[in-house]
């Protein structure tokens, strides 16, 4: 019945907010987050096909990177909820997002070209259709050039970081991120957080800027992973979110909306916080 990580075209998802909406009512699910990538352009167009149906809590997923001490980057995905959408903080950042990303896919495309397979801004462009274009877009527009039999290979022989064809990508750093949110009014969580060994400490520098939550349930998430993240949460006082990161129907995949169970509790706990704020 809770879904707080779905995404639309309007960053790297494939259904509308509009389509999106119908899908979750069909399900039977009662609240779910539009949480796109680095913009709020798709909470509208939501709010508005949800017709009361269905609760549509207005979020984001800001994606930063993080140096830590022995100068390796990392990407970190922020996640904002109850945020005000029309916050001059949040719209900084965002934008701050959307030049980073225009630089970093003309740094990929030029390595992808120069590696022998043509491709071009329009094609990506096409790729994404009406949305900011991501990864996703980029590894398309290379399996359609023929730089790759599929989409997975693509991804691993281009976008991975360590790859000969790999382009940093210049953004903001998730201290950054909670700040915009915080100053949004919203509840910032960390998104899929996983296991490699900067995350912990990271999350423990976060919560000291204002960092509320811990997203501990997520498709890439195995059990005892899961539970150790309840634990963490519940230590250190921070809020737990989770949700399936559907990012709609794409070519053999189906949706995996509603996919992940999030306990009711989890939400009341995360309105309670914000309300408190």
């Amino acid at each position: 019945m809770i879904d707080l990580h779905l995404h639309t075209h309007h960053s790297d998802g494939t259904w509308s907010p509009a389509e999106l909406v119908e899908h979750a009512v069909k399900i039977g699910m009662k609240h779910i987050a539009i949480s796109d990538h680095d913009t709020v352009n798709g909470i509208e167009e939501g709010l508005e096909a949800a017709r009361g149906r269905i609760e549509i809590i207005p979020a984001i997923e800001l994606n930063t990177i993080f140096q830590d001490q022995s100068g390796a980057r990392h990407d970190v995905h922020i996640l904002g909820y109850f945020i005000d959408k029309d916050n001059q903080e949040l719209a900084a950042a965002i934008a701050k997002q959307k030049a980073a990303r225009a630089e970093h896919v003309l740094d990929c495309i030029k390595l992808v070209t120069d590696s022998g397979v043509p491709i071009t801004l329009e094609d990506v462009q096409e790729c994404a259709g009406m949305g900011a274009i991501g990864k996703a877009h980029l590894t398309e527009a290379i399996v359609r050039a023929g730089g790759a039999p599929d989409l997975t290979t693509a991804y691993e022989k281009f976008m991975v970081r360590g790859s000969q064809f790999y382009a940093d990508r210049k953004s903001i750093s998730p201290f950054e991120a909670v700040a915009a949110i915080r100053s949004a009014g919203g509840i910032a969580s960390i998104a899929h957080p996983g296991k490699e060994k900067h995350v912990i400490p990271l999350i423990e520098a976060l919560k000291e800027v204002g960092l509320g939550g811990v997203e501990a349930y997520h498709r890439v998430h195995s059990l005892p992973l899961l539970r150790q993240y309840l634990r963490f949460a519940n230590k250190h006082k921070m809020l737990v979110t989770g949700g399936s990161d559907c990012h709609g129907p794409y070519q053999e995949f189906e949706s995996m909306m509603g996919s992940i169970s999030v306990p009711p509790e989890l939400l009341k706990e995360l309105r309670r916080a914000h309300l408190k704020d």
